[in-house]
């Protein structure tokens, strides 16, 4: 016997016997993938032998891996032959060659156990898209064939696990002991293949009980949100440590499954799966859809909310490595891997149905507030994963900030749930046992801050001055938790924004409640400014777009003498400060005087322009911050004044620009005249605008 012909023999009695001894899998990998590739005239006996061999059960995910791994790699062989084969004018070309191949393939796999089925299309099709760059432009349509086989296959596994026929729930595929249930394990080898699915195609699945099938994996993998809840209960006191953990204990136990489970190393691709299917499905079933969405979100909710139960009796919050006992950290690592794969898979779902959810009609999608809803809640309890990463706010990685913000977007179209859902946040931070001290309080809290500025523009007044006002004041001039500081700022800076907004869209009666609430809080930030105007407060460009803003929303609403006492607040400020001791102090001031030339009115701009004269002729010995005034003060005029001002504006820098020219130039020859150097004025000349 030849040694093809040996081979051979020992693949066929090896899939024909499971109970005998057997080659190594690696060893059968190689031998189905040599013998599928180069079998003539067809390998459709081959595929019907290892689609029914009973080597493979009971299931395994190895088994399964296997399967498809073996069926990816034929693929490329193949490919591999066909191109070494001799080409004629009158043999097939290379796609018809290839195409014949997979038939013959998809017909042996006919009959087979719909897993194995499924295990054998997915390497297929992921295989052909492996080689479909090598191919011909013009021969790219061989997958369909395998396409339409793996839609079928997935169908069926889908059909054994949700039936409701109690004679074939006798009858599910067993796996072997230790491994995830078979419909786990299908959803893991199939998730990168159905991903290479065509819309048009992937729509003609059961899409209900594929995403049942989907969440109700990934809920189960995240133990409903549970894996923490045996923490506090499995520490034991250290001399040393105030984290001790041994291995072992439940908490050792549960952590260790949830992050070693097969699922979890595949959550990526279970998570896009699930995402895909929630976007088509709403997109071609969307009466059918939404209330299955719902229930998605708010099991992503439930586990969020169960993971920050457990995260807060952990005691693990405020812990540091120094405060947790050596064979304890690599648990903390576990845990924080676990929580980052939470995070991320609750973004990529939750924003795949809040982009589908906003084009479904109004008349189907009247639920799409609660989606929201569910969507800020999970994220809100996990703020403290997501304070790791900047934040929920401007600072916040692309995908976080789209999910964050389109839920945003849903929520503020709607009054009524946007006012209820301020009040429910402030009351329950205002409410929570811990204060600031606390790592999750502090996440929750900026967080809730980011939350409330993006829905300023939609909340009543009393809703601001009852709720909104009284939760951020307190963090206004606390800048020890940097987050909450600047967030807290941006909500003001929301608010004064709004208030602009209403007196340029209202009627007098809102143009004169406008007055009345301006009038109360410009004097109470005009003096927080100047208090956090100091070195480790607000820094030079937040300085200035507040100062800018608040004299912005003084103008607008129509009382000159409001604007101009910001003005006046700011000077006085400047004036009580010691140049010697607050320098940069004041020269902040004077770049967020500059700030405010584009919010004034014309009747104040001139007396404005005037002061800011004086200030430069004050400090052209100051060669570092006179440039930087001029700077500003040029883009100011040029990039942010308002047509109505922009014409006086121009003209005052032109007529003001040779003086400042020429002083510029007197000081630098006397420099030069001091020093006795030739190049000084090289070096030290007018700034370009002048």
């Amino acid at each position: 016997m030849s040694a093809p012909e040996r081979g051979y023999s020992v693949l066929l009695s090896s899939l024909h016997r499971a109970s005998a001894p057997t080659p190594p899998l690696s060893t059968l990998q190689g031998l189905i993938v040599h013998y599928l590739a180069r079998l003539s005239p067809a390998p459709t006996p081959l595929a019907a032998t290892i689609v029914g061999s009973p080597l493979f059960r009971p299931f395994s995910l190895i088994k399964l891996d296997a399967f498809k791994t073996s069926f990816r790699h034929a693929v490329h062989t193949k490919l591999h032959l066909l191109k070494d084969a001799p080409t004629g004018l009158f043999l097939p070309s290379l796609n018809v060659q290839l195409n014949a191949w997979l038939v013959a393939i998809l017909r042996g796999l006919e009959g087979g156990h719909a897993i194995t089925r499924l295990a054998c299309c997915s390497g297929l099709l992921l295989g052909v898209e492996d080689v479909l760059k090598r191919l011909p432009s013009k021969q790219r349509d061989v997958e369909s064939s395998v396409q339409d086989e793996i839609v079928l296959a997935f169908a069926d596994v889908i059909d054994l696990f949700t039936s409701s026929d109690s004679w074939g729930k006798e009858f599910r595929p067993e796996t072997e002991a230790g491994e995830e249930d078979a419909l786990t394990l299908s959803l893991i080898t199939c998730a990168e293949a159905l991903l290479a699915i065509p819309p048009e195609k992937f729509v003609a699945l059961p899409l209900p009980q594929t995403l049942t099938s989907l969440v109700h994996t990934i809920n189960k993998s995240f133990m409903s949100g549970m894996f923490l809840s045996s923490f506090r209960s499995s520490m034991e006191h250290h001399p040393e440590y105030k984290i001790h953990v041994k291995p072992g204990t439940p908490a050792f136990r549960d952590v260790h499954k949830v992050s070693s489970s097969p699922a979890m190393s595949n959550m990526s691709s279970l998570s896009r799966l699930c995402s895909r299917s929630i976007s088509l499905f709403v997109d071609h079933r969307p009466k059918l859809a939404l209330p299955q969405v719902q229930e998605t979100f708010l099991c992503l909710e439930s586990i969020s909310w169960n993971v920050e139960l457990g995260w807060l009796s952990s005691d693990l919050a405020d812990a540091v490595d120094e405060s947790m006992a050596p064979e304890t950290r690599a648990l903390t690592e576990s845990i924080w891997t676990v929580l980052k794969t939470l995070l991320f898979s609750t973004i990529m779902i939750t924003e795949a149905g809040l982009s589908a959810v906003i084009y479904v009609p109004p008349e189907i999608g009247h639920a799409a507030p609660s989606f929201a809803l569910a969507v800020l809640r999970g994220l809100y309890h996990l703020a403290f994963v997501i304070e790791k990463f900047g934040g929920a706010g401007h600072n916040a990685f692309p995908e976080l900030k789209r999910a964050f913000y389109l839920a945003l977007d849903i929520l503020a179209e709607h009054k009524a749930e946007s006012e209820h859902f301020v009040q429910q946040l402030c009351e329950e931070l205002w409410s929570n046992a811990y204060d600031l001290s606390h790592p999750v309080q502090r996440a929750k809290k900026a967080f809730g801050l980011s939350t409330i500025e993006q829905l300023i523009p939609v909340l009543a007044g009393p809703t601001i001055e009852t709720f909104v006002l009284p939760f951020c004041s307190p963090h206004l001039d606390d800048a020890r938790h940097r987050d909450i500081f600047e967030a807290a700022h941006s909500v003001v800076l929301a608010i004064f924004s709004h208030f602009h907004t209403q007196v340029a869209d209202s009627t007098p009666l809102h143009g004169s409640e406008h007055a009345v609430s301006t009038a109360t809080m410009v004097p109470f930030y005009m003096q927080c400014l100047i208090e956090n105007s100091g070195e480790g407060r607000l820094n030079t460009t937040q300085l200035r777009l507040a100062f800018a803003a608040l004299v912005k929303s003084a103008s607008a609403s129509g009382d000159h003498a409001l604007a101009w006492f910001c003005i006046d607040s700011l000077l006085t400020a400047c004036k009580a400060s010691s140049p010697a001791f607050d320098g940069d102090r004041v020269h902040r001031l004077h770049l967020a005087l500059v700030s405010s030339v584009s919010s004034l009115p014309l009747a104040l701009l001139s007396r404005v322009l005037s002061i800011i004269d004086g200030i430069i002729e004050g400090i052209e010995n100051d060669d570092i911050k006179c440039d930087e005034l001029l700077e500003a003060l040029f883009q100011e005029i040029i990039n942010n004044v308002g047509d109505a001002e922009k014409e006086f504006a121009v003209r005052w820098w032109d007529e003001r620009r040779v003086k400042w020219a020429r002083s510029r130039l007197a000081i630098a020859r006397q420099g030069t005249e001091r020093d006795g150097k030739t190049n000084v004025l090289k070096e030290s000349g007018p700034p370009s605008k002048l």
